[in-house]
């Protein structure tokens, strides 16, 4: 017999063979013992949780003809039939690829045979979100009423995704996620029936990477154990590392120390060896992510509270209390968001170390230095309202040069207002910054040529970027596109609030009239700053206050 894989060989059999899942189980188990068997079983929950697995044994549970405690006796004809898989009474079908309608009508059809051998016909429908919304409509009549004699137990990874109708006819049971101590467990009962030696941090290795799945924690071990078989050596933290191309702790807390203490040289040089020691960037950067987590979770919550919550040791947990005193939330915080959005990046980098190495960098970039850049757009932003708003007068009684005038101290001046530039809409600049930030959530394909260009006319709606000619001949190809060109345009309609065109350009080929256009605006930017500044002689710069329009 050739070699079955891990998650295979270890399947439960019986209901004491699962971990995890402790309420599911003694529910069901409950439920074999008093008789009250439901005609519809939905079980819900992430991969490799134990969702078809259950269904399997409860099916022979219902079956067997002497039952111990709920549990299928495994002696019986019936368990013996159900458990070779030579039976009709149990029907596992795929609804991934029989997803139409004229297999679940196939599937009423069948409904109307009583079970050969057991007590109950059970049809195990697998990955069930994945049925067509004809297929829903052909099931539900008979998922609400079945024959006596059949159970329907629908699985999935996606319960949301199901009609509420189906929903409604269902008994539903949530399987969590494998707390990491039980799979280590479970892992450890398996070395020691093959007689294999492995490190416990290695298990936890495994535990953590399985991300609460049993059946990723045996797919990785079995990886595991056919490196460890071909270099004749026990299951180490090493190993486990090579095989998941992840970085060792000693190495993720060093790379941590040179994001706190902004060392971009080496943090950068840190990148460079993991990449040479062949590691997976994607899996680094999620490394680093849990790290960072584990630092904030550690300073919020304390040791005690953080070796629960990460699932680790005391001196772990302190070893990450004693890194997080270093560094503000504040900082934390901001290097979390950095690296999950570099993370989000990386799909659709030609390049992921770039993205890496990009994140890295700001990290590591001084807070001093992003407040003042900080301050810096604010005054910006505070000029161009200047130059693009309404000035009015203060009230007279707050003018100390008006009041060394001889007019009358209750006098207010008249609002002075500025010509609006033809043809610019207002807050132009902002309404292209928040049209791109939509393209990149909603079109990231089209964020890498949408922002290479520069705002330079907003003229009755129709915004003009310009390209720079050369590199920017491909985005202005794109943009122009109609697919391409009806996307922008409508994110700019929902950013301004009223109706936009998009118009991209290669830059020196912008028309002669939008050159005058652009001349015109410019004149008269100047001229209305001209204004401002004498209503700010005779008033006094304190005394005006400048209002949008």
């Amino acid at each position: 017999m050739g070699y079955q894989a891990l998650y295979r060989r270890y399947r439960p059999a019986r209901f004491e063979d699962f971990v995890g899942q402790e309420a599911v189980i003694r529910t069901l188990r409950s439920q074999i013992m008093s008789g009250r068997i439901a005609h519809a079983y939905l079980f819900c929950g992430t991969r490799g949780t134990g969702k078809t697995s259950t269904a399997k044994v409860f099916a022979r549970a219902i079956n067997c003809e002497h039952p111990d405690a709920g549990e299928p006796c495994g002696q019986c004809a019936v368990c013996a039939a159900l458990s070779a898989e030579s039976s009709l009474d149990i029907l596992e079908i795929d609804a991934a690829s029989n997803n139409g309608v004229d297999e679940i009508r196939d599937l009423r059809e069948k409904v109307k045979y009583p079970p050969q051998t057991g007590r109950y016909r059970v049809y195990i429908i697998d990955e069930v979100h994945m049925l067509s919304t004809g297929a829903f409509n052909a099931l539900l009549k008979t998922l609400e009423e079945p024959p006596s004699y059949v159970v329907f137990i629908l699985a999935t990874t996606e319960p949301q995704k199901l009609p509420a109708t189906i929903l409604s006819r269902c008994q539903r049971f949530d399987f969590g996620r494998i707390p990491s101590e039980q799979i280590i467990a479970r892992l450890r009962v398996a070395l020691e029936e093959g007689g294999i030696a492995a490190e416990d941090s290695a298990l936890s290795r495994i535990a953590r990477a399985a991300e609460g799945g049993m059946r990723d924690a045996w797919s990785i071990m079995d990886m595991c154990l056919g490196y460890a078989q071909e270099d004749d050596v026990g299951l180490t933290e090493a190993l486990v590392l090579r095989v998941l191309g992840a970085a060792d702790k000693s190495f993720l807390f060093d790379f941590a120390d040179q994001l706190i203490s902004a060392d971009a040289a080496g943090a950068l040089g840190s990148i460079d060896r993991m990449m040479r020691m062949g590691r997976e960037v994607q899996v680094f950067v999620r490394d680093v992510s849990a790290h960072i987590r584990a630092l904030m979770l550690a300073k919020v919550c304390g040791a005690g509270h953080a070796a629960q919550l990460l699932e680790t040791t005391e001196e772990e947990a302190q070893a990450y209390i004693e890194q997080a005193q270093r560094v503000s939330d504040t900082r934390l915080l901001r290097m979390l968001d950095l690296f999950l959005e570099s993370e989000t990046d990386m799909k659709w980098a030609a390049q992921p170390r770039y993205a890496l190495e990009a994140a890295a960098l700001r990290a590591c970039t001084p807070e001093q230095t992003l407040q003042l850049e900080a301050l810096l757009e604010r005054v910006g932003e505070l000029e161009r309202k200047i130059r693009e708003g309404v000035v009015a007068a203060a009230p007279a009684a707050k003018r100390s040069r008006a009041a060394q005038s001889d007019a009358p101290a209750e006098q207010e001046a008249a609002p002075v207002m500025r010509e609006t530039p033809k043809g610019a809409a207002p807050e132009a600049e902002r309404i292209w910054q928040e049209t791109l930030r939509l393209i990149k959530k909603q079109y990231p394909m089209t964020i890498g040529f949408a922002r290479q260009g520069r705002l330079i006319s907003a003229e009755n709606g129709c915004f003009t970027v310009v390209y720079p000619q050369g590199a920017g001949a491909m985005a202005v190809k794109m943009l122009s596109a109609q697919d391409k060109n009806e996307q922008v345009t409508q994110l700019l309609t929902q950013a301004a609030g009223y109706p936009c065109t998009f118009r991209p350009a290669l830059e020196g080929s912008v028309a002669e009239s939008d050159k005058a256009v652009l001349a015109a605006q410019k004149a008269a930017q100047e001229q209305a700053q001209k204004s401002l500044d004498k209503v700010f002689d005779a008033f006094g710069r304190e005394n005006v206050r400048v209002v949008d329009e």
